[in-house]
């Protein structure tokens, strides 16, 4: 029995005003799949189809003649494994179409109902999928595998819920085989030198060191996805995985991928000192919350290579901060930018701007933390909804959307309950004016006072002219 898995050409979203953002390295999802597969004795290919042509996707299909296909489904991306699930059955009606990741997850019973898909692989997937494809290979019976959900006489049935995996070191090391590190963007914050290395020319992949995380952020929706427990793998295990990179496959920057990074000290500090005691000589970031660091986890982490780290910060408006239940404080905000600096590690805030509560004041408070901590590097975005959130459910109660959304290749909408999107971009302007320099005031001033009268939105790659948060036409410079 062929297995193929598939991460799906990315679909473009930009006629309806959401950038174009290539990956930065291989889909781990399908990549600890085909692991455990292959570990299974399964022959198993995985493909990441991201920068792929659909006649170059159907002709791939063609070739391989899979009998049975994974593919995995974020949100912001469904249309395209939407796309994929038609393009396999109207190839071959027999191939088995399975589909896993956050969406479908948490709207199985909309991708059945309405999608060419056999059966939907429920929160995480290495047991899960095994176990399928075992009952398919045998022609077994599938209703009593936890994890899933099917169609069986025209309606779904959704299986008992799988218990979390309790030791993930039994989990072998993704398949790095199928994918090419060079194919993906360039990682965002490696430009110059650093402790004498050139970041641009460093080999660049992201490693997960955990799953889960310990907030209950009203914004996110990983609880639904991993469960409200934060599991590790051990010390030695991810750094066994990080010297395999290095080794085979030439890897030098890391990105710690983990929701969250640094809730246990002494494990991180333990983490360092492995890096260490095996001489790795490698660069690594990773994200993190403002109120799980401490001053000497953080001098350790700079010893070990630590370049940057990304605090989820979203906003520094104690009245925001409350809405969102992150169970942070301000406070705690400008002592981990500024412990951080102090060891000599870059820092990145990464913000939303249009949180429930979110008005200019709470804005204002953004800005002046900026102007205070002076992060090195900076990310904002608008507020959007997602399925399995606490925000979904006040939107839902808002009337500001409804399941059938999904239905449509629209990306996740923007939070606009309370502040429309022309609000938002303007916050988001004032808050990234901080830090600048009077002439660049003046030209964000200046653009900001173009696109309030036009409707257009300038950016570095051109102008669009937009209507309702679609864009109706671009110019490029």
């Amino acid at each position: 029995m062929k297995v193929t898995l598939f991460n799906p050409p990315m679909y473009d979203q930009r006629e309806y005003g959401k950038p174009f953002i290539p990956p930065y390295g291989p889909p781990h999802g399908i990549a600890y799949l085909a692991a455990a597969l292959e570990e299974q004795g399964f022959e198993v290919k995985a493909f990441d189809l991201f920068n792929h042509t659909w006649p170059q996707v159907k002709k791939l299909i063609e070739d391989e003649k899979p009998d049975v296909a994974g593919i995995t489904c974020l949100t912001e991306q469904r249309a395209a494994p939407v796309k994929l699930a038609n393009m396999l059955k109207s190839i071959n009606p027999e191939i088995k179409v399975l589909m896993g990741g956050i969406h479908p997850t948490i709207l199985y019973q909309q991708i059945l109902d309405n999608y060419p898909v056999d059966y939907v692989i429920r929160s995480e997937g290495e047991e899960t999928v095994k176990e399928l494809l075992t009952a398919i290979k045998n022609g077994a019976d599938t209703s009593n595998i936890a994890g899933i959900a099917f169609k069986a006489k025209g309606k779904v049935v959704k299986t008992d819920d799988r218990a979390l995996v309790k030791d993930l070191d039994t989990i072998p090391f993704p398949a790095y085989k199928w994918f090419n590190f060079d194919d993906y963007a360039k990682y965002e914050i490696l430009n110059g030198r650093h402790n004498g290395k050139d970041l641009e020319k460093m080999r660049f992949v992201p490693v997960i060191g955990s799953r889960g995380c310990v907030g209950t952020c009203q914004f996110c929706s990983t609880p639904r996805f991993w469960g409200r427990k934060w599991r590790v793998r051990s010390i030695n295990n991810i750094v066994d995985e990080i010297e395999f990179l290095k080794n085979e496959h030439n890897c030098g920057f890391f990105n710690f991928a983990d929701d969250i990074f640094t809730v246990n000290k002494e494990r991180v500090i333990n983490l360092c000192k492995e890096i260490i005691d095996r001489k790795l000589d490698i660069l690594w970031d990773c994200e993190t919350r403002v109120n799980f660091i401490w001053d000497d986890m953080l001098e350790w982490m700079q010893k070990a290579g630590c370049y940057c780290i990304a605090f989820g910060v979203e906003s520094a408006s104690p009245i925001v901060i409350k809405e969102i239940n992150k169970k942070t404080t301000p406070e705690q905000i400008e002592n981990a930018f500024i412990s951080t600096n102090r060891h000599g590690i870059k820092t990145k805030m990464l913000l939303m701007i249009g949180n429930p509560g979110e008005c200019d004041e709470s804005v204002n408070d953004t800005k002046r933390m900026i102007e205070k901590v002076k992060p090195d590097f900076s990310s904002i975005s608008n507020t959007m909804v997602f399925p399995g959130t606490q925000l979904y459910d006040l939107a839902l109660k808002e009337g500001l959307l409804n399941d059938d959304y999904w239905l449509s290749d629209r990306p996740a909408p923007y939070y606009t309950v309370e502040n429309d999107i022309k609000t938002m971009f303007r916050w988001s302007d004032h808050i990234m004016s901080a830090n600048t320099s009077p002439v660049e005031k003046c030209l964000r001033s200046l653009r900001t006072f173009i696109e309030q009268k036009t409707g257009a939105r300038i950016s570095k790659s051109g102008i669009e002219i937009r209507k309702d948060g679609n864009v109706i036409k671009r110019i490029g410079w």
